[in-house]
């Protein structure tokens, strides 16, 4: 198998954390894969894991070119679960490469592995992250860079990470088809032929959703968030000691995270601040961090849908109740925050990467639905139960 520029410069990345930041076609995936086949095949009885959002996906993607790989170096391995199960590959020597989902209820909590590989990594949250990776001797990385995400704030300026972003140009054996699908979104964007000769001209923008394509997919460079619903906020390094508790808002989950978000007035503006989030974690996990922090007392708005699951968190000391009704709520709320700039604190990265891609939804033909995609919100749903039922209740249910 001949190689790419992409896999000549992934090879080229010596430290603990190797994050890959490429466009459509750059043959990311594909080079990692390769890099992590061929040290297993030749080193016994280690151990990587392969994680991304979704297992049912990666079986179409990522085991699907871990086994052509596999063929075209004449390795003969044991796959395990193409279509359904457990999904692994076994090596003579005892190594193997197991693929885990986070939408898996087997997904593994700080794992001894010698590499994990996060693929997708912008569409997992950072809790999940820091999860799977912290007893790991060695991390890749890659995403298509949409938008600004964690890897950005938390990942990318660690002594120990080696970042680099790679484009379709770095993969000599791209089809003509898919070399000419990424090249039209330049045609559309812009209104010209992309000049490969000179990829540093810049021509006037025609077309911003085609530009924006071409910026992410063909330039591989953080896109612009189209129909952003919270345009007016700021990052602050730390909650000020002045700020004025006001209370929580509790999203429950468990395949998708659970959230509780703690929300302050500081200057007559809103501060929102993370305290506990994640998945497979249970309410008495939340109320264990709730609790730890000094904030039960603190009246708790959380999501009407889990009386039980409410009823949990008073059990454990937490001062909670049913959020405000549901009809209306989100928008409300939404409609409430973007009256002024709110801030968000610094050490929350799950609620920053899900404000950067929080959008108004469209519906199959591209028309505004007048409602934010119901897609990775468990903390922006949280912060609008407490916004949305602020002041409709006071009391103690302890």
């Amino acid at each position: 198998m001949e190689q790419t520029t992409a896999l000549r410069k992934i090879a080229a990345l010596k430290k603990k954390i190797r994050g890959v930041q490429g466009g459509q076609g750059a043959g990311k995936t594909f080079a990692i894969m390769m890099l992590i086949i061929n040290h297993l095949s030749g080193t016994p009885n280690k151990q990587c894991y392969v994680v991304s959002a979704e297992l049912s996906k990666m079986r179409d993607t990522v085991l699907k070119d871990t086994i052509t790989i596999l063929q075209s170096f004449g390795l003969n391995c044991t796959v395990l679960g193409k279509d359904s199960g457990q999904a692994k590959v076994l090596f003579p020597n005892g190594s193997f490469i197991r693929f885990l989902g986070m939408d898996k209820d087997d997904i593994g909590k700080g794992l001894r592995s010698d590499i994990i590989f996060v693929n997708e990594a912008n569409k997992i949250n950072f809790e999940a992250y820091r999860e799977v990776t912290s007893r790991a001797k060695a991390v890749f990385i890659d995403f298509n860079p949409n938008a600004k995400f964690w890897f950005h704030d938390e990942i990318e300026t660690r002594q120990d990470c080696q970042y680099l972003k790679l484009t379709f140009i770095d993969n000599e054996y791209l089809s003509q088809e898919e070399r000419d699908e990424i090249l039209l979104y330049h045609f559309k964007g812009y209104g010209v032929a992309f000049a490969p000769d000179d990829p540093t001209v810049e021509h006037e923008e025609i077309n911003k959703y085609w530009a924006n394509k071409w910026r992410v997919y063909g330039k591989g460079e953080i896109g612009i968030l189209d129909g952003a619903v919270y345009e007016n906020w700021e990052i602050i390094d730390e909650l000020p000691k002045e700020a004025k508790l006001l209370g929580l808002g509790i999203d429950f989950g468990w395949e998708h995270p659970q959230a509780c978000i703690a929300v302050y007035e500081w200057n007559k503006r809103r501060i929102y601040d993370e305290v506990s989030y994640g998945s497979h974690k249970g309410t008495v996990v939340m109320a264990r961090h709730i609790v730890e922090q000094g904030l039960q007392n603190a009246i708790a708005y959380c999501d009407n849908s889990a009386p039980q699951l409410i009823n949990e968190l008073q059990t454990n000391g937490v001062n909670a109740t049913a959020c405000y009704g549901k009809t209306g709520l989100i928008n409300y709320a939404v409609e409430k925050m973007n009256k002024d700039l709110f801030y968000i604190t610094k050490r929350s990265v799950n609620i920053i990467q899900e404000n950067r891609g929080y959008v108004w939804g469209k519906d199959s033909k591209g028309n505004p639905t007048g409602k934010p995609i119901d897609i990775n919100d468990d903390a922006m749903n949280a912060i609008q139960y407490f916004e949305g039922s602020e002041g409709k209740y006071s009391g103690s249910y302890r």
